[in-house]
């Protein structure tokens, strides 16, 4: 997996991505992105065990591509 956050930057919106929740890689899309004071961001939608679908914001360590 690719974690390179300045090629996420260029992924054409809504991308399929995989992410990483709680120490597990699972699929999701990237539906939108943000250079915060922390670094880059990305607002992620997954299936979640628990819920029918979650959506969270991921620093981009958590997102591959």
């Amino acid at each position: 997996m690719r974690h390179d956050s300045s090629r996420l930057d260029h992924l054409p919106l809504p991308a399929h991505v995989h992410i990483r929740i709680r120490g597990d890689w699972r699929s999701g899309w990237l539906i939108a992105c943000d250079r915060q004071l922390s670094g880059w961001h990305g607002l992620v939608q997954y299936q979640d065990e628990d819920q029918p679908e979650t959506t969270v914001w991921l620093p981009a360590e958590e997102i591959s591509w």
